[in-house]
This record gives structure tokens, sequence and C-alpha cells, in this order.
């Protein structure tokens, strides 16, 4: 089933979860036969189900949000797994990074990668931002830094107040600035392990 923008909302069965990249699927987008769900914190969705941060689609309880909440860099093995259960950040972690993406965070090196990453993430979700208001992350596009955004719910305020537990009109502290900046570095480092 897609949307109108050609995005699969429930990606069919028949659809192999390797060939989907992240311009096939939105953030709800599910395939909960895979056990790839969207958690929400939708009104509709805790009408629906009865509890928040279940599957929209299904209802399934698969995260332990006590542990994912602490926001703990000591805990990102169990965070990072427990994200994977998402459909979106699966994707993001299995698709291939695209060649500019690639060729520029090596060129960049590690440090000034750090550095724009950060400016990144204090620019696009540092204070509360309304969807699409111009500083929502674009899905890829060329810049790891854009990949790893949405691979570790760092890409808008939603997902942050989903998998962070930041209130969406919160402004970020240094301190979850530095959090959220060392997750990208995380990421990017697994996926560009060449980065010096």
């Amino acid at each position: 089933m897609r949307n109108k923008r050609g995005k699969f909302t429930r990606v069919p069965i028949e659809v192999p979860i390797d060939s989907l990249t992240p311009l096939d699927i939105t953030c709800g987008s599910t395939k909960c036969e895979e056990e790839l769900h969207c958690f929400s914190l939708k009104k509709s969705s805790i009408r629906k189900h009865g509890k928040k941060g279940v599957c929209h689609q299904c209802g399934t309880d698969l995260i332990d949000w006590t542990r994912v909440h602490q926001l703990n860099l000591h805990d990102v093995s169990f965070m990072f797994s427990a994200m994977k259960n998402e459909l979106i950040r699966h994707v993001f972690w299995l698709t291939e990074i695209d060649d500019k993406a690639r060729e520029g965070a090596i060129a960049e090196g590690l440090e000034q990668l750090k550095e724009r990453a950060r400016k990144s993430l204090k620019t696009k979700v540092g204070k509360h931002n309304a969807f699409m208001d111009g500083r929502q992350t674009p899905m890829g596009n060329g810049d790891i830094v854009n990949y790893a955004q949405h691979a570790t719910a760092t890409c808008c305020r939603k997902c942050i107040e989903i998998w962070h537990n930041i209130p969406q009109e919160k402004l970020l502290t240094e301190e979850e600035l530095d959090f959220f900046t060392e997750l990208v570095m995380l990421y990017s480092k697994e996926r560009i392990p060449e980065l010096k």
C-alpha cells in the first residue's frame, strides 16, 4: 500500500526488505510480518492499542523504553538494536551509503565531520521544529550526517521525543546535543569504517 507520494505505508509481504531504500518509505511505514514496526506516541495509536510506545499498526510492544530513554552511551548497542525494530531505522542501517556521502565523509575526516554533525543537529533539531518547516532532515542525499540522523532517531523532534524521551517543545541542552552527536558519529564510523 502506497501513499499519495508513492511511498509504502505498509510494505507488502512480497517486497523484500533489502530492496527498500529510504525513498520508498516514510517514518510511519511498517512491515509487521517481519517484525519491522513504527512506534508511536500519537493519541489515536494510544486509543487503538491502549498504551503508548507500541507499533501504531499492530500494537506490538517490543521496546524497553525505560532502558532506551536513559541516553547512556555505554548502552548504545542495546539502543541501536532496539531502533532496528522500527522499519525506517532498519532501512537506514542497511541501505548502501551513496558514493557522494562516503567520499565526502572520508575527505572531511572525523573531527570536521563531528563538528559539522553537531552544528547540523543544533540547527535542525536543537529547538522545536514543526514538521517540514525547512529544517527537516533530508533522506540521505549525499550526506552521511543525514543518513545517521534518521538511523539514530535524531532527524526530527517527533522521533527525538519517541526514542529519546525529550519533549518536542524543549530546547536541547549542550549535553543532549553532545549525546546525539556521538550517536551520529558511531553510526558514521560503523557504516564508513575507513573514516579517519
